[in-house]
């Protein structure tokens, strides 16, 4: 009776028909994954930033990178000081994730500490947005303090 069964193709097209499904649902299950994984991968990585310095006078040593630069955001220091170069930090970010201050000091500490400051004053935050991306960018200057 198997035999017959088997003979006529009815059992032969269902199991044909069952590997097939279930062969089309991994393929689609390991598909939905990788393309969620890509998708995942891409909203994280959408990321830019970029900072730089322009020196106004004399070129200075850099500092080390355990140097504390001090931030004057609303005030200007005590100490008698000289401005020795115009700092720039751009930050761009995909899917509506915006940035801060916060987000931007150490690539302002950074750029100071290579144009030999001692200290940043004058912060000015500008933001902007192109589609879903969130623009944020900060220019400051790098002050160095005079010997009394």
């Amino acid at each position: 009776m198997l035999g017959s069964r088997i003979g006529n193709g009815r059992l032969e097209k269902k199991c044909w028909e069952s590997m097939n499904n279930n062969l089309v649902v991994n393929i689609y299950r390991k598909n939905r994954f990788i393309y969620t994984v890509v998708l995942l991968l891409t909203m994280i990585s959408c990321a830019s930033s970029q900072s730089r310095y322009v020196l106004l006078e004399q070129r200075y040593v850099p500092l080390s990178a355990d140097f504390e630069i001090k931030v004057y955001k609303d005030s200007l220091p005590e100490k008698k000081f000289k401005r020795v170069s115009r700092l720039d930090v751009h930050l761009e970010k995909s899917h509506f994730v915006s940035s801060d201050l916060d987000n931007a000091l150490p690539l302002l500490k950074k750029e100071a500490r290579m144009s030999g400051a001692h200290a940043i004053i004058d912060i000015k935050e500008r933001r902007s947005a192109v589609l879903e991306t969130k623009i944020y960018h900060v220019t400051a200057t790098g002050i160095r303090f005079l010997e009394e």
